[in-house]
């Protein structure tokens, strides 16, 4: 039989692990829903107010007012992509619940399709000389692209979200 205060010490490191664990994990989700939350917001903010006040101006001035917002605009882009990427990494390794169904793994692999889709459509838009400002009669529509598929993301993450509290 142990003595009385060695029971106490493991009962109390077992605490602390799973409070360092839960701690974690609900960091990691909060920084990955609010780094999405930013992403997609940037991106509404972009298609509503900024490309349509570009739009406005003279085309010499156009071009340089786009390349220097998106000049600006890359190091956050780059920033939340990072943190979106690292969390969701890390909660797809460190979820210990129960194996799910086939119907979860389908809609998680056209969840990590769409993931892509943005994730390189957003690094092209932040790339290119001027985004999807109109130059020369041209635009291009790569916000609304990356937009509707984060739309479509967001709703199968949470029809997942419900597969994994009924436990499928």
């Amino acid at each position: 039989m142990s003595p009385p205060g060695h029971t106490l010490r493991n009962a109390s490191r077992i605490y602390s692990n799973f409070v360092l664990d839960y701690t974690v994990h609900l960091v990691s989700r909060f920084t990955h829903i609010f780094s999405v939350i930013l992403f997609l917001g940037g991106l509404v903010y972009s298609g509503q107010v900024l490309r349509p006040i570009l739009n406005t101006l003279p085309e010499d001035l156009r071009m340089q007012a786009a390349a220097g917002a998106q000049l600006r605009h890359r190091k956050v882009l780059y920033t939340l992509l990072g943190l979106i990427l690292l969390s969701g990494f890390y909660n797809f390794l460190a979820y210990a619940g129960p194996k799910h169904t086939q119907s979860y793994q389908i809609f998680f692999g056209i969840k990590m399709l769409l993931v892509a889709h943005m994730l390189s459509s957003a690094i092209l838009w932040a790339t290119s000389p001027y985004g999807d400002i109109t130059i020369a009669g041209k635009g291009k529509h790569r916000l609304l692209s990356i937009g509707v598929s984060g739309i479509i993301i967001v709703l199968i993450s949470a029809y997942l979200r419900s597969l994994t509290l009924q436990g499928l």
